[in-house]
């Protein structure tokens, strides 16, 4: 026995328009939220990268400042004990 098919144009479950604007709509307002959330991570993630870069940078300069003046005091301290500098004493 041969099955006879019969064309079928027009689905029999259709969903009504305003079901589909109502579903469409609300999955549009999921997305934005979530991605405009995620927009608002990242740049509050970035901002902290840039604070810990620009204080890393503070913390270098200091340190460098700080190991110029050491090495200065260093050589001073080098020269009043070997008795190169001259002190005067007045009495």
């Amino acid at each position: 026995m041969d099955a006879v098919v019969h064309p079928n144009p027009k689905p029999q479950y259709t969903t009504p328009r305003w079901v589909q604007v109502w579903f469409l709509g609300r999955s549009r307002d999921r997305w934005k939220a979530k991605y405009k959330e995620l927009k608002r991570d990242a740049k509050r993630l970035q901002n902290r990268v840039n604070d810990a870069t620009r204080s890393r940078e503070m913390w270098r300069q200091r340190v460098a400042e700080l190991e110029a003046q050491n090495a200065a005091l260093r050589e001073q301290a080098a020269l009043k004990k070997s008795g190169h500098c001259q002190v005067s004493v007045a009495r």
